[in-house]
């Protein structure tokens, strides 16, 4: 009759493995960053693995190997997806480096639909009061917030709409007026 008896093999592996993974998995999830997780999750992979062998040769549990594992995976591919947004934001760059008139068309085309839009926005603030806020630490309170639309005008071209948003502070005013196409 063959019994098997349960050591502790791999578990030291383990508990470094499975330790490492989870720093790696919260390094993943930074933005930007999250691809330095690639070096501690390498490790834990590593580790998780010996952690597997010595628990399978020594009749071990290999709970925490195999956890540790998991979790190093997910931290590398998680790592993998930040080195790729990076590296292709790096190339857009680079490509808009190469073509600077395609960013002065782009300019120039949008403010000409702002201006064909006839968009206005003006802010008034009382600065006494938005001073003394900052300092009491308050936050205004909006008052009132009206939109009201335009229909056509006498020679029915331009139609428009006004959003008005008073604070305790500030008021903001939004005024739009389109020309119809005909």
């Amino acid at each position: 009759m063959n019994v098997e008896v349960k050591t502790t093999a791999g578990q030291a592996m383990g508990i470094v493995s499975i330790v490492l993974a989870v720093i790696s998995l919260i390094l993943a999830f930074i933005p930007c960053i999250g691809f330095v997780a690639l070096l501690p999750a390498a490790l834990a992979l590593i580790f998780s693995i010996i952690s597997i062998i010595q628990a399978t040769n020594g009749y071990g549990s290999k709970g925490l190997g195999i956890g540790a594992l998991i979790v190093s995976v997910l931290s590398i591919f998680l790592a993998v997806l930040w080195l790729t947004v990076i590296s292709s934001g790096f190339s857009v760059l680079k490509d808009l480096d190469k073509h600077p008139d395609k960013i002065e068309i782009f300019g120039r085309e949008l403010e000409k639909e702002l201006n064909d839009a006839n968009i206005q926005i003006r802010i008034e603030t009382d600065s006494m009061v938005k001073t003394l806020r900052q300092l009491e630490g308050e936050s205004d309170s909006i008052k009132v917030v009206t939109i009201k639309k335009s229909k056509a005008s006498k020679g029915g071209d331009t139609q428009g709409a006004r959003i008005t948003i008073d604070t305790d502070s500030v008021q903001i005013r939004i005024e739009a007026t389109e020309k119809k196409k005909k």
